[in-house]
């Protein structure tokens, strides 16, 4: 990756220091340039994995066409797998990454007075990554927090699914067994409490 492109898909001004990386900038701290110059990558970048990191990029900063091309990039997923890792136990973290820019342009459009045209337009592409997760090992606790503050119930049935899928694989899904339970818990008890009961479990089993 040139430099050029680098500190498009990358930088984070001095002045921004509550950001982490390039995702989490608000947008008094986005240039209508580099916008631009994002946009230009997502659409004539000859790079695959360049357009996947601009579609992310433009997703969190609340750009329709960064979500759209998110898509597409999640249905050939064999294509950008690996593109993140998870820093301690290195499995393939390209889900979450996804997960956490989906979620950000929710809150970015939201912002901008459309939080339930932006509920519609997330719906789709967070099933595919819940799909993702039942037989991947990366996190999706993010969701778990965009259900509880945005009351987003239509996420339950697939996060019951999810549980089902996962739940007698521990040694691939860890912490993400309790997470989901817990979850449940709060708002379909009778539904988590139940599938524990038919599988000789309580929460505590799936302290890990």
């Amino acid at each position: 990756m040139d430099v050029a492109t680098n500190d498009l898909l990358c930088r984070v001004p001095e002045s921004a220091d509550y950001a982490v990386d390039a995702t989490d900038l608000d947008p008094e701290d986005i240039p209508q340039s580099r916008v631009d110059g994002v946009r230009h990558l997502l659409f004539y970048a000859t790079d695959d994995a360049q357009r996947f990191l601009a579609a992310r990029l433009l997703a969190s900063w609340g750009y329709h066409e960064g979500l759209v091309e998110l898509e597409r990039h999640i249905d050939e997923y064999e294509k950008v797998a690996g593109t993140f890792t998870h820093r301690m136990y290195g499995y393939d973290d390209t889900g979450r990454q996804v997960l956490m820019a989906v979620i950000k342009y929710f809150a970015n459009v939201a912002d901008r007075g459309d939080a339930q045209g932006a509920r519609a337009q997330i719906y789709v592409l967070i099933e595919k990554l819940i799909l993702l997760a039942n037989r991947m090992p990366f996190e999706i606790s993010r969701l778990f927090d965009f259900v509880r503050s945005e009351r987003a119930f239509e996420y339950l049935p697939l996060l019951e699914r999810h549980l089902q899928s996962i739940i007698d694989y521990p040694e691939v899904h860890g912490w993400k067994i309790k997470e989901v339970i817990e979850l449940l818990l709060d708002f379909d008890a009778e539904f988590a409490l139940a599938l524990l009961r038919s599988k000789g479990k309580a929460l505590e089993d799936f302290n890990f």
